[in-house]
């Protein structure tokens, strides 16, 4: 009774945000409701997922990524490996960008060479360090090399390399791009208006097959409950971020259904570089100190999967031989009193407020803690600050998340290699294997890699494992969307239902 009160309360709530002026609700418009808005528009400098999935609707790369790590055309109609190193990729004929600006090789060179603009600060330039240069050989033709064999270099591309305009950017700056882009995927943007909405349009000149819906409009609601409110009672068509014990009442609602998408990967963050953490004891004592069979049943149902690891037990190179970490205060103990803490430690646990359900396992984390002796400090912030605490090597401990992708490079390298973020920790050892497992083409091999750098960083515990929880989007009975592995809201695959 109190949870059906809770959802009519936020119904209720919900009818200002949903009838502002300029949203007109049409059979042809597409409401989408994430959890936070965009921090921009500029693909190529955000990887936070609700402002990657909207950019998506904007923007589009070479090749659209599969949920086995392989790929499909998109803007790439061909492509060859002339050798270990150098691939030759044909564009589509007659692909314009929304502002009429033809998309060709010169395009893709200026893009590829933006991402490693220090101006741009791209949180990609990790993830396609591999490739060396982009070569120019015709109006539609080019190619790409890269310094060593990278396997998951075709992959990486269909994710992180969005083809933008070179003279509308030159015109207007990198500022104002970032707020007001053009790109050439299936939408266009209408209008941003902060902190209500992302207004997009059908691109009538879109090389592809054109997405059902004319307009597709963004909203961000941070409140959960009002998400599912807003999806029940029709103001919605498709949300993000739902809780699991939020779940049911979707599917008892007759209204809506939920589609999967890829897992969400918490973890629990330690700054390695400054005492007491800089002493793997202290590092490990934290993993034993939480109860994550606890958090899962009282949380998440028992639908999470336990983390063995920083890679996904979901994703290819993970080490099957891997147990989580048990839950073990005493073995805690023990860790920080031999490390020179007899009577614990204080730290401070740091935390994003828009992440879904993060109130809740902070909470529990710090319980399990200061159970320990590890006296716990919860710093919540939201988005913008806890990012640029992060960034700026601010946080002690911190939960943060990241996908757990079929290709284990997509966040190994960019979290782990001391060559990309350097934020949190360094270990040569790993930076050399994750070099070494991006070369190796043959798939057995590449794994043994893989879960060599798992074992390694299982055992020096630059982070607490914690678990990976399968999220799903909730999705109207009037439409027809599934969700991809990527996790992206990407609507051009959106359309009635019958």
């Amino acid at each position: 009774m109190k949870k059906t009160y809770l959802l009519i309360l936020a119904a209720l709530m919900l009818i200002g945000l949903f009838a502002s002026p300029g949203v007109a609700r049409e059979a042809d418009t597409l409401i989408v409701v994430q959890e936070s808005e965009p921090v921009g528009l500029d693909l190529m400098r955000s990887s936070l997922q609700n402002t990657m999935s909207v950019c998506y609707n904007i923007h589009d790369t070479l090749f659209f990524p599969q949920q086995d790590a392989s790929i499909k055309p998109a803007l790439a109609e061909k492509w060859e490996k002339l050798d270990d190193l150098t691939w030759k990729i044909t564009l589509r004929k007659g692909v314009t960008f929304h502002n009429g600006e033809p998309l060709n090789a010169k395009a893709v060179k200026f893009s590829f060479d933006r991402v490693f603009d220090p101006e741009i600060k791209s949180p990609h330039k990790g993830k396609l360090s591999a490739f060396k240069e982009v070569k120019v050989l015709d109006e539609l033709s080019f190619e790409i090399k890269t310094a060593k064999p990278f396997a998951p270099g075709l992959y990486m591309m269909g994710i992180y390399l969005p083809i933008v305009p070179p003279n509308y950017i030159k015109k207007v700056g990198n500022t104002k791009y970032n707020t007001n882009p053009v790109g050439s995927g299936p939408y266009k943007l209408v209008k941003w208006v902060r902190g209500e909405s992302v207004i997009l349009e059908r691109y009538e000149n879109y090389y592809g097959p054109q997405p059902y819906y004319r307009k597709v409009v963004f909203k961000t609601v941070p409140e959960a409950t009002s998400r599912v409110a807003a999806l029940l009672t029709g103001e919605a068509d498709v949300i993000s971020g739902i809780a699991v014990h939020q779940r049911k009442n979707i599917l008892g609602s007759g209204k809506a259904y939920l589609t999967s998408q890829m897992g969400v990967m918490p973890y629990l963050g330690i700054n390695t570089y400054e005492p007491p953490f800089d002493d793997v004891r202290v590092r490990q004592a934290v993993n034993y100190a939480i109860n994550r069979e606890l958090i899962n049943k009282a949380l998440f149902n028992g639908k999470a999967i336990l983390s063995n690891g920083p890679i996904s037990p979901r994703t290819f190179g993970h080490a099957p031989d891997l147990k989580p970490y048990p839950f073990d205060p005493a073995k805690a103990k023990a860790l920080l009193k031999e490390a020179g803490y007899p009577n614990g430690i204080d730290v401070r646990l740091a935390y994003p407020t828009y992440m879904s359900q993060i109130q809740e396992q902070a909470e529990a984390i710090a319980a399990n803690l200061n159970e320990a002796g590890i006296k716990t400090k919860l710093e919540p912030f939201e988005r913008a600050v806890m990012w640029q605490r992060y960034k700026g090597k601010k946080h002690q401990l911190y939960v943060y998340w990241w996908d757990d992708a079929p290709e284990p490079d997509r966040y190994m390298y960019s979290l782990f290699n001391s060559k990309s973020r350097d934020y949190y920790y360094k270990n040569e050892t790993v930076d050399v294997l994750l070099d070494l497992g991006r070369t190796i083409i043959d798939r057995t091999e590449r794994a043994k890699v893989y879960n060599e750098i798992d074992r390694i960083l299982y055992k020096d515990s630059p982070w607490a494992y914690l678990y990976v929880i399968p999220e799903v989007f909730g999705v109207s009975n009037k439409v027809f969307y599934q969700g991809d592995r990527d996790g992206f809201l990407n609507m051009r695959w959106a359309k009635p239902k019958n």
